[in-house]
């Protein structure tokens, strides 16, 4: 008896482990997703590619993406942040003043401060994103990110 309810365990055990494992694959990616509160009544979800042992950290309508484990020392890489309409209007404006500005993806890459860049996006007109990230590698982090609206 005590064999059986062993081995219904270790199934159990097992089953569970899969499911969970399962759960955080997209394609072979290791994926973390979440919403974001909008004020507009629009939640984006957000789905983050942490293949490569990435990292992130979701807070009320901010994401934090990090190259490497969380710790109390390092900063992250990237951070994403929700907008509203007017906010991200002037940004977009100030965007499309740069020289160095560049539409791709639905969005504009732009210079944010110095060596940070900017990635501006809107989803249907009612949700407003900014991603920033070191001009080296704005566009391969933006390409971490997955939006869209929660439904």
């Amino acid at each position: 008896m005590k064999r059986t309810i062993c081995i219904l365990l270790a199934v159990v055990l097992l089953l569970s482990l899969a499911a969970c494992s399962s759960g955080n694959a997209n394609s072979g990616k290791q994926t973390a997703s979440a919403y974001l509160d909008q004020e507009s009544d629009a939640a984006i979800e957000v789905t983050v590619d942490l293949s490569g042992g990435w990292s992130v950290e979701f807070v009320r309508g901010a994401v934090y993406l990090y190259d490497s484990e969380i710790t109390g020392t390092n900063e992250g890489v990237a951070m994403l942040i929700t907008l509203d309409k007017e906010v991200y209007e002037e940004d977009l404006a100030a965007a499309m003043a740069d020289g160095n500005h560049k539409e791709a993806d639905g969005g504009v890459f732009y210079t944010y401060y110095e060596d940070e860049m900017g990635y501006l996006t809107s989803l249907n007109d009612s949700a407003y994103v900014l991603i920033t990230a070191n001009k080296a590698n704005i566009e391969a982090v933006v390409a971490r990110f997955t939006l869209s609206l929660a439904n």
